[in-house]
């Protein structure tokens, strides 16, 4: 009986051993950061303000991560919406994707973890076009084991469809799993799914956060 009980704790204590890191794209390993763009075109802080809330913002917005719309038609609708803003409209499509720098310390913990065996995946709301832009930019897309995008699947976080989409293409006990993002509301769902989650922000010791789940880092 103390053998079975011990085996059922040893098979237990295995079994929630985190194997799989689960990243985002936006603001996790790419910055995503429409003002920094914008103010290289306008020094009007309430234009620039309005102009994420109006652009960024929209419905239509979240309709390019999902894939339903190409960006040429978003930025056509845009235009006739905000005719007033199309000089900015036209000049913010034409360079957004500038702003997709690398996040490069998070970068050097993905390699890390691969090289000590750990599976890495991205789910990620993210466009098509960009995506077709910076995946030929960084090495790092070639790292992970599986990748599950929003415009691909045609659902968004956070949706549950897109978690489960994630967790049965790859074969991933939750449980097994630390899911980082930069949207608690993203990652509540997560959670539903009993994965394990960091909240990452600019402060974020990402290192220490995973290390508080015995990830080896």
């Amino acid at each position: 009986m103390i053998i079975n009980s011990y085996t059922r704790f040893i098979k237990h204590e295995i079994r929630n051993l985190i194997e799989n890191i689960i990243f985002d794209l936006g603001n996790v390993l790419l910055n995503y950061k429409p003002k920094e763009v914008l103010v290289k075109f306008t020094q009007d802080d309430q234009l620039i303000e309005s102009f994420i809330k109006d652009i960024n913002g929209s419905d239509t917005w979240l309709e390019l991560d999902r894939g339903t719309i190409t960006t040429n038609k978003a930025r056509d609708y845009f235009i006739s919406q905000y005719p007033e803003k199309k000089e900015l409209i036209i000049l913010y499509f034409e360079h957004w994707v500038e702003g997709l720098t690398p996040i490069q310390e998070n970068i050097e913990i993905l390699k890390e973890l691969k090289q000590k065996g750990y599976k890495t995946y991205i789910l990620s709301n993210y466009m098509q076009e960009p995506y077709n832009i910076v995946k030929n930019k960084h090495d790092f897309f070639s790292l992970v084991d599986g990748k599950v995008f929003s415009f691909k699947e045609h659902v968004i976080k956070p949706e549950k469809e897109i978690y489960q989409i994630l967790l049965s293409r790859f074969n991933l006990i939750p449980e097994e799993c630390v899911f980082i993002d930069d949207h608690q509301y993203v990652l509540d769902v997560a959670e539903d799914f009993g994965i394990n989650t960091v909240l990452f922000q600019p402060e974020t010791d990402l290192r220490e956060e995973l290390r508080k789940y015995n990830v080896n880092i």
